[in-house]
């Protein structure tokens, strides 16, 4: 709780960064850790994995109807082999170990969020709830102050 009010209380008034913290918390251990933005990216890599340019390409030929070999071999032509199975072979790394649902997608939403909140002089922390297996997704929610009000008030 502490944690909560000392750092909610120092982004009063500052400008946004990347330096703004992100709470994580491990239910499994039930710990709670306080990175910044920037290394929140290390800290929980997100999957990008569907982003690759080449795996686009080709979910769109396949939808658009063209057989799985000659999209394959279109794919091959625009972007070389290697890097299109470099791009198949993340992917499926990936899918096999799981992501929480953790993609980069969702990783530039919680930044472009966070921005906006504090642009607007509002102050509210992301905490990130992470998921128990690699199939649940990990849960993004916001602490406010009137969360932190109701915690110290339940207290």
């Amino acid at each position: 709780m502490n944690e909560f009010i000392t750092t909610f209380n120092s982004l009063r008034g500052n400008i946004w960064s990347l330096n703004f913290p992100v709470f994580l918390f491990d239910r499994d251990w039930f710990r709670l850790k306080k990175v910044t933005l920037y290394d929140l990216a290390k800290e929980l890599k997100p999957d990008n994995s569907q982003e690759a340019p080449e795996l686009i390409q080709y979910q769109q030929l396949l939808k658009d109807g063209h057989e799985q070999l000659l999209a394959i071999q279109e794919c091959w032509n625009e972007f070389g082999i290697e890097d299109f199975h470099r791009s198949l072979r993340n992917s499926s790394e990936w899918k096999s170990k799981g992501n929480n649902g953790w993609t980069f997608k969702k990783y530039a939403e919680l930044l472009t969020g966070y921005r906006n909140i504090i642009e607007n002089k509002e102050i509210r922390i992301p905490i990130i709830i992470l998921g128990r297996n690699p199939n649940e997704d990990h849960q993004l929610e916001w602490i406010s102050e009137e969360f932190i009000s109701e915690l110290t008030f339940a207290d």
